[in-house]
């Protein structure tokens, strides 16, 4: 069976002063098989808070993972029209967002997307993996919806959660940036047991004191995690 959780919250500097969170989650179930997506707005845009909550919400509806389109390309290319026509009359680059989703059948089968930084983290057939590569750029520099074009900014993958303990976790950079490589097994491995041991919402209402509770001083940053995971054969 597989089971998912996530939580999002408001960064300390952000909370400070008065600003929204400009991560946004979503986690839904999907007739045994879960959708997840984390979003980060760049904060140098003034309007990324809207454009990530409309990424990680037209997400769901409109990428299409394992149906009519197969193809990675066409299927990202119909997302990103849909969410471009979603925007409210501004430049798009004012909406300017990461994206990291996830979508997961009741057989296991898992198609991750992403776009942006971040982390995708993932156990597959019992073997631990990263999807996401090198962050490029400087500063608030970064792939980003409304801002990039090209489809070699995206990384993709098909995996398959077939084993007890497998599973997926989508993280923004406000925790990704935090995390050394060589931890980044032993903190999948500890989220997911704690998820494992919890329902939906007790793993939320975990997730949510670990990230207000973040040891990394006086950050400002957003934080979020999404994690869809098999918990029984």
């Amino acid at each position: 069976m597989l089971r998912a959780t996530g939580a999002t919250v408001t960064g300390p500097g952000h909370r400070f002063e008065s600003a929204l969170n400009q991560d946004a989650l979503r986690v839904r179930g999907e007739r045994g098989g879960w959708f997840a997506a984390v979003a980060d707005g760049l904060g140098s845009r003034a309007l990324s808070h809207v454009g990530s909550r409309l990424a990680v919400r037209i997400a769901q509806r409109t990428w299409d993972a394992d149906g009519a389109s197969s193809d990675a390309r066409e299927s990202i290319r119909q997302f990103y029209q849909s969410w471009l026509r979603a925007l409210p009359a501004a430049a798009p680059d004012a909406f300017a967002t990461t994206l990291l989703a996830a979508r997961c059948g009741s057989d296991g089968s898992c198609r991750v997307i992403q776009l942006g930084d971040g982390l995708v983290l993932y156990r597959a057939a019992g073997v631990f993996d990263v999807l996401s590569g090198a962050r490029t750029g400087f500063g608030n520099e970064t792939d980003a919806l409304g801002v990039t074009r090209s489809f070699s900014a995206w990384r993709t993958a098909r995996i398959s959660l077939s084993e007890p303990g497998d599973g997926v976790m989508l993280m923004t950079d406000g925790v990704a940036d935090d995390l050394r490589p060589e931890c980044l097994e032993a903190f999948f491995g500890c989220l997911l047991a704690q998820a494992r041991g919890r329902s939906r919402r007790g793993g939320r209402r975990w997730l949510e004191r670990q990230l207000e509770a973040w040891p990394t001083a006086l950050h400002r940053d957003d934080k979020s995690i999404a994690l869809i995971f098999r918990d029984s054969r």
